[in-house]
C-alpha cells in the first residue's frame, strides 16, 4: 500500500532541538505531496512553539482531545499504576534487575491506556498512513498502539539510548515489542549498536538535517566571546562550561561567556538556578551571562570566538552542527551517544573533550583563543558540514524509509 500520509508522533513541540528536526521533516514531506499530521501526546496549546512547523501540517494535542475520566477510572487506574509502577516494576529496579517486559508493558498501558487508545482508533482508521515515533515515551505509545495494525512504523531515537536502557520499558520491554517498527533512525552508530542485535538489524543512521536559513559562514576577525546555546536541563551540563571558563578567564580575563537558552521545565529551572549561583561563587558576574534563546541567536554570535559543548549526554547537537555550519570554531566533549563524535574529527573540524574534564576543556579553549592558524582552520573545515547536511540531502533518505 502506497504511503499518502505521514504521522509524526512525540510528546511535546517546546523548542527543543528534536522538535526542530521533526517540524523540519514534516514540511519537507508536505513540499513532496504527503499529507502531515503531528500528534503531540503531553502537550497543550498554551505551551507549543510552532515556529519552525508550516500551516500545512496539521497540529493534533492529544491532551485536548481526550475524554474526561470518571472518578472511578481515576480511583482504579490509580491503583492499578501504583500497584505495577510501585510495587512490582520498583522490585526489579531496587534490585537491579531488568524489569520483565510484561510488567514494563502493564506499567505503560496503565500510565498510557487512553493515548494509545485514541492512536490505535486513528491508525485502525487510516491504514495507509506511515508513523514516525520520536522521544519517550511516545516511541512505545505507537508501538503498542500499532500491534497488529498494517500501518508503516518506524521510530527515532534522539537521545542516549544507554539511559533508555536503564528504564523500566528498557531492554526488555525493547527487545519485544520494539519488533513491531519496520524501520528504525538512530542518529549515531553508537546509539545503533546500544541496542538488541534483532532492533538495530532494522535501523538505519541518519544524521540530523541542518535548520534552514542559516547564515553564510563566517572566517573572519572574531570577538573575545565564548558561546553556548541549548535549551537548559541537566544533561547540557552548564556547571561544567563555566568551571572551565572560570579557569580560562585567570588567564583571559578580557573574554566573555555568553548562555542563550531557557529551561523546558522544573528539572531546567533548578539547572538554570545552580548555574546562576556558580557564577555568582566564582565572581563571574561580569563576565557570565545567561540569556533567553533568540530566533536570530547564529547572527548573533557569528563572530564569536568559539562555541563550547559541555553535555554529559547528547544524542546529535543542532547547536553544534548550526554553529559548525557558519564556521564557529567548536569545543564538544565526546560524550555518548557519539554525535559529537561522529561529525567531528578533532583537531582538523573541531576539537573533541572528554566529559566532566574542566581543565582539557579549559585546554582547548585556550589553543583556539590563542592560535590564531588553528582557529581559522577550524572555521574553514567545518563550514563543510553544509554540504552533507542540507534538509533535501536528509529528507531523501527519509522518504526511502517511507
Amino acid at each position: 500500500m502506497k504511503t499518502k500520509k505521514v504521522l509524526l508522533v512525540m510528546p511535546h513541540m517546546i523548542g527543543g532541538g528534536a522538535e526542530r528536526v521533526g517540524a523540519q521533516l514534516m514540511n519537507s514531506f508536505a513540499d513532496r505531496g504527503f499529507e502531515t499530521e503531528i500528534m503531540l501526546t503531553a502537550d497543550r496549546t498554551e505551551n507549543v512553539i510552532r515556529s519552525d512547523l508550516d500551516e500545512r501540517t496539521v497540529l493534533t494535542l492529544i491532551p485536548e482531545i481526550l475524554p474526561s475520566v470518571s472518578v472511578v477510572d481515576n480511583i482504579r487506574f490509580g491503583i492499578l499504576l501504583k500497584l505495577y509502577a510501585q510495587i512490582f516494576c520498583n522490585i526489579f529496579e531496587l534490585f537491579r534487575l531488568p524489569v520483565p517486559a510484561q510488567f514494563a508493558k502493564a506499567s505503560l498501558f496503565v500510565q498510557y491506556h487512553r493515548e494509545i487508545a485514541l492512536l490505535r482508533k486513528k491508525l485502525l482508521e487510516e491504514p495507509d498512513t506511515a508513523v514516525i515515533a520520536f522521544l519517550q515515551p511516545a516511541v512505545p505509545i505507537v508501538l503498542l498502539a500499532a500491534r497488529g495494525l498494517p500501518n508503516r512504523v518506524i521510530f527515532s531515537e534522539r537521545g542516549n539510548p544507554q539511559r533508555l536502557m536503564k528504564k523500566r520499558y528498557g531492554r526488555k520491554f525493547i527487545e519485544k515489542y520494539y519488533l513491531r517498527a519496520d524501520a528504525a533512525v538512530f542518529q549515531t552508530q553508537d546509539a545503533e549498536s546500544v541496542y538488541p542485535e534483532a532492533v538495530a538489524a532494522k535501523g538505519v543512521v541518519i544524521e540530523n538535517p541542518l535548520k534552514a536559513g542559516l547564515p553564510a559562514p563566517y572566517h573572519g576577525v572574531r570577538e573575545k566571546r565564548v558561546v553556548t546555546f541549548c535549551r537548559i536541563s541537566p544533561e547540557k551540563n552548564l556547571s561544567l562550561l563555566i568551571e572551565s571558563f572560570a579557569l580560562f578567564h585567570q588567564k583571559n580575563p578580557d573574554y566573555s561567556l555568553r548562555i542563550f537558552g531557557d529551561p523546558a521545565n522544573e528539572e531546567g529551572e533548578r539547572e538554570a538556578a545552580r548555574a546562576k549561583k556558580l557564577i555568582s561563587d566564582k565572581g563571574l558576574e561580569n563576565a557570565v551571562r545567561i540569556m533567553p534563546f533568540r530566533p536570530d541567536v547564529h547572527e548573533e554570535i557569528l563572530r564569536d570566538m568559539m562555541y563550547v559543548n559541555s553535555s554529559d549526554s547528547e544524542g546529535l547537537s543542532n547547536a553544534m552542527l548550526e554553529s559548525m555550519a557558519i564556521g564557529l570554531p567548536c569545543i564538544c566533549t565526546d560524550c555518548p551517544a557519539g554525535g559529537a563524535r561522529a561529525t567531528i574529527c578533532s583537531g582538523e573540524n573541531g576539537i573533541l573533550v572528554p566529559v566532566g574534564d574542566a581543565g582539557r576543556m579549559c585546554s582547548a579553549m585556550c589553543g583556539i583563543a590563542e592560535d590564531e592558524a588553528l582557529r581559522n582552520s577550524l572555521s574553514r573545515n567545518a563550514a563543510g558540514v553544509r554540504d552533507r547536511l542540507s534538509l533535501d540531502a536528509v529528507a531523501d533518505r527519509w522518504v526511502e524509509l517511507l
